[in-house]
């Protein structure tokens, strides 16, 4: 009986090695592409509507909607936004993406990054690779991409053992003592904004607003003894790594940012730490905000990206939009 089984299974898996799927590696790996229609985005401008497109990690992702609602308040709902910003995704995640929508323009492309990639410095120098292949999710996209497709059966197996990367142990901790990731963080957004230059797509870099109290133990965190307050999304800062690694890495990251923004003229920057005070009022951890620091985030990016978009009023047709809010 367990001959036959094992018989059983072996030819059901056989069979679904054979079987190809076209879906696109890409859809498997970033189903925000399409679920979002971002690939459907206009190719030339041509109507009325604004598109924008954000990109980042979970800071961005808990702002996407209420962000999206005051645009269209201040834009008479002639926004459509393309919301791809994804937990634990990295800079690196944002330029495939970004690069994936090569077909596209938007009128603007919002990118928050700065925490995620410090998780990267947690392998060695020797394993340490720019490209981020030294983590396993980059290691399967890229010899994902290079076969082109993923039979059933990969996929299937891909799912069974896909798990998250987790936070570093302790003992990993040495690895970040010299940040590596911060040259590839800048060559991300560098690849970024270069190509949005091709496309003639405006560009808003967000620095990454953090707040780390003096007194800070994981302890005293799990215990709410912190200068913490409520919020749906409240992390450790050792999800990252050490916890001083991670605050130095998103300074160093946020330098990046800014040193990036001043070499192109069609990129601007809005500077969120001196926006948002790293307070508890704001912040329910490191990095993820509070109620009252989301409305304070929104309440910082939404005038000036109302006035980007305004300036490009003149560039577009008359006649009508559609958009996810109805025909204008």
């Amino acid at each position: 009986m367990l001959i036959y089984v094992a018989f059983l299974l072996a030819l059901i898996l056989g069979s679904l090695r054979l079987i190809h799927i076209e879906a696109d590696v890409w859809d498997y790996y970033y189903p925000e592409i399409a679920a979002t229609g971002a690939s459907t985005a206009s190719e030339d401008r041509s109507d009325r509507a604004f598109d924008i497109l954000t990109l980042g990690g979970s800071v961005m992702l808990q702002v996407e909607d209420a962000l999206e609602m005051r645009l269209q308040k201040n834009l008479d709902g002639r926004v459509r936004c393309f919301h791809l910003a994804t937990t634990a995704h990295t800079s690196r995640d944002s330029w495939l993406k970004y690069q994936r929508l090569a077909g596209q323009k938007f009128d603007l492309v919002i990118v928050c990054h700065g925490i995620n990639d410090v998780r990267m410095n947690y392998w060695s120098a020797n394993q340490f690779r720019d490209d981020y292949t030294h983590c396993p999710w980059y290691a399967n996209l890229a010899r994902d991409t290079r076969s082109g497709q993923l039979t059933l059966g990969a996929r299937l197996l891909r799912f069974a053992r896909q798990q998250g990367l987790g936070p570093p142990t302790a003992a990993d901790y040495a690895h970040g003592e010299t940040l590596k990731t911060g040259a590839t963080f800048e060559a991300n957004l560098e690849l970024l904004a270069s190509e949005a230059t091709v496309r003639g797509d405006r560009v808003l870099l967000l620095s990454m607003p953090a707040h780390l109290p003096d007194n800070y133990t994981r302890s005293r965190f799990e215990a709410g003894e912190l200068d913490y307050g409520a919020g749906p999304v409240k992390h450790p800062a050792e999800l990252w790594g050490s916890p001083t690694q991670v605050w130095q890495g998103i300074t160093a990251h946020n330098r990046r940012t800014r040193t990036v923004a001043g070499r192109h003229q069609h990129v601007q920057l809005i500077d969120l730490p001196e926006k948002i005070s790293a307070t508890g009022a704001n912040f329910s951890d490191i990095c993820h905000l509070t109620a009252v620091g989301r409305q304070r985030l929104v309440d910082a990016v939404a005038p000036l990206i109302t006035e980007i978009l305004g300036s490009r009023t003149h560039q577009r047709p008359t006649g009508t939009v559609h958009t996810d809010h109805g025909s204008l």
